[in-house]
Parts: structure tokens; C-alpha cells; sequence
């Protein structure tokens, strides 16, 4: 069983069989009439979080808040890949802000005020800040700039990884290799799409937080996961999960349900994006279950005999990218499985 991202996923029809019928959106009024109910309801949820959940927070009224997005993405047409898929993420952070407002734990609560701000922050995965003073604004932009300019600097790299794939699919035969491919170009690619939106965002003057933070040059699992990959989820099951669970005063339970909600949320991706839970149901919580795993050894290491010890940075960093391609063919299997259609061929 092997990942599948590439051309080596799509069936190939013998010469002279007829090719399996695409999906078709020449004629697109069920998907567009279902695209224009999942968007109805996100404005609908949004004006219930907005309404009635953040005046008066109780179960009852979080219940809708946390449901009801979490079932829009499956009205997106599946053939719509990328529509489907950021759907899905921007619904996910919408299930979790609402319960980081029924928690009453928002770190900036002055964006609740008023409709726009709250929409902003609805909306806007990463944690967003309202700036102190009009010349904070102005560095805020400034830094939005910035990031729009990295992401224009991540281009060349994504390009060049995609001609990579046109010009040996094979790369796609061995799942070792093709999950090292996968891992820079999903860097590459989803850090430069969260650039561009947090930079567009922050020419509002409201400070968004980073999402990515050089991931590649993580030294252990703990720097990885804790420090540089996608900030946005870390920081939401940080404070929701690891902190109400011990935090450092019970590190390995708080851990593990992290690690667990990880599993459980990147098993729901794959559920929304495909309509069903696809060819390999569980390599998500095996994944995330393993890297949780080797957090928890880390810890153990490090608060016993390897706390005296320090590994030099370069040896650091390159056992952990061998250790991450070595599992990455769990994640990226289901990946594959999603984006296999519509990645150019």
C-alpha cells in the first residue's frame, strides 16, 4: 500500500476502453445550489456565534455552533478538491472558535466588540490581536508586507518541486521518496498560502500570529510540533487541551490528548474532503499517535538523562527529517488520496 499524490494514482484505461466518467460541473446547478447553501450557513453561523452564543454562552447554544460547520464542507461538491478542502479548514476553525468563545478564553477580547472585528476574528485562523495605537497599525501593515514578499520568495521552490513531479512520476513509486517530495512542497505550498492571507489581513492593522515558523530546521519531535509546525492548531489545543489536562505538571497525559484531538482532527479532513473515509482510515491516529509517542520519550530524555546532554544542531536537525520521512508515508497516503485529481499531471 503506498501514498499516492502523483500521476501513479489516476487509473490508466486500456487503449481503445473508454475513459471513466469525470466528474462534470458543465452543468452546475446541484453543486452550485449546494456550494450556495454551505456558504448561507457559514454566514448563518457566524451571525448565531455573533447573536446569540457569545451574549449568553451554554451548552445548549455551542452544540449548533460546533455541529453545524462541521457538516457544511460535506455540501461542496467533491470535485471541487480546493474549494472543498479550505471549506473544510475554515470550518474547522470556526468549530474551535466558538468554543473558545463559549470558554470565555479569547486572548484579544476587544475583537468581540463590534461585527467586523468579530468576523475577523472568526474567520482568520491564526490568533489575531487589535493593534494599541495607530503607529502599532502601521508596523503591523508593514510586517503584512513582509510576509506577502516571503510568500512571493516560497514560488520558485513550490514550481520547481512541481516540474520535479511532471518530470519523474516516478518519485511517486517509493513511499519514502515521495513523502521527502511531499513534505517541502506542502511547506512550501500551505506556508506561502497562510502568508498571503495573514499579510492581506494584516493590512487591516490587526496583528495576526505567524503559522509556520522554518519547520525543516527542527532539531526533535518537541521542536517540531511544539515551536514550528502549524502554529495556528498548536496554539488552539495548547490552551484548550494540553493546559486544562496538567500541562508540564502532567506533561505525558496532556500530551497524549493533544496528540489524540491531532489525529482525531486530520482523520475529519480526510472524512470531509473525500465524502468517506477513503483507503486508509486510521493512518492519521497512527501517525499522530507515533510523533505523540516519540514527544513523550523526548520528555522522559530530556527531563533525565539527556538534560545535561545536547545534541549538535545539523546531527539534530537531519535525524529528525529522517525520522519524519520515515512516518510521513502515514500522512501523506490519505493526502495523496484527497489531492490526487486535481494535481496536474
Amino acid at each position: 500500500m503506498r501514498p499516492c499524490m502523483g500521476r501513479s494514482c489516476a487509473p490508466i484505461p486500456e487503449r481503445g476502453s473508454a475513459s471513466p466518467p469525470e466528474p462534470s460541473d458543465t452543468v452546475a446547478v446541484g453543486p452550485l445550489a449546494s456550494a450556495c447553501i454551505a456558504v448561507l450557513l457559514v454566514a448563518a453561523v457566524i451571525a448565531w456565534d455573533l447573536r446569540v452564543l457569545r451574549p449568553a454562552p451554554s451548552v445548549a447554544r455551542l452544540l449548533p455552533a460546533l455541529l453545524v460547520p462541521l457538516a457544511i464542507p460535506l455540501l461542496v461538491p467533491v470535485s471541487w478538491v480546493y474549494a472543498r478542502a479550505l471549506t473544510t479548514v475554515l470550518c474547522v476553525v470556526m468549530a474551535g472558535k466558538a468554543y473558545e468563545l463559549w470558554r470565555g478564553r479569547v486572548p484579544d477580547p476587544r475583537l468581540l466588540e463590534h461585527p467586523s472585528s468579530f468576523c475577523f476574528w472568526l474567520l482568520v485562523p491564526p490568533k489575531a490581536r487589535l493593534p494599541a495605537d495607530p503607529a502599532e497599525a502601521q508596523r503591523v501593515r508593514a510586517e503584512g508586507r513582509h510576509r506577502l514578499l516571503r510568500a512571493l520568495a516560497k514560488t520558485p521552490g513550490v514550481a520547481v518541486l512541481t516540474l520535479v513531479h511532471l518530470r519523474w512520476p516516478v518519485l511517486h513509486h517509493d513511499p519514502w521518496v515521495e513523502a521527502f517530495w511531499g513534505l517541502w512542497i506542502t511547506y512550501l505550498g500551505v506556508s506561502a498560502f497562510v502568508d498571503v492571507v495573514t499579510g492581506l489581513a494584516m493590512q487591516t492593522g490587526i496583528h495576526v500570529a505567524e503559522g509556520f515558523d522554518a519547520p525543516p530546521l527542527a532539531r526533535s519531535p518537541r521542536d517540531f510540533w511544539g515551536r514550528r509546525w502549524n502554529l495556528v492548531v498548536h496554539d488552539l489545543v495548547f490552551r484548550h487541551v494540553f493546559l486544562p489536562l496538567g500541562g508540564l505538571r502532567r506533561p505525558l497525559r496532556s500530551t497524549v490528548g493533544v496528540f489524540v484531538i491531532s489525529g482525531l482532527i486530520h482523520e475529519y479532513f480526510v472524512l470531509a474532503c473525500l465524502g468517506h473515509p477513503g483507503r486508509y482510515p486510521g493512518f492519521m491516529m497512527l501517525f499522530f499517535g507515533l510523533h505523540g509517542l516519540a514527544v513523550m520519550v523526548q520528555l522522559a530524555w530530556d527531563r533525565g538523562p539527556g538534560r545535561r546532554s545536547r545534541m549538535a544542531r545539523p546531527l539534530a536537525i537531519v535525524l529528525h527529517l529522517a525520522w519524519f520521512t520515515l512516518t510521513a508515508p502515514l500522512f501523506f497516503a490519505p493526502i495523496g488520496e484527497i489531492f490526487a485529481r486535481a494535481w496536474p499531471s
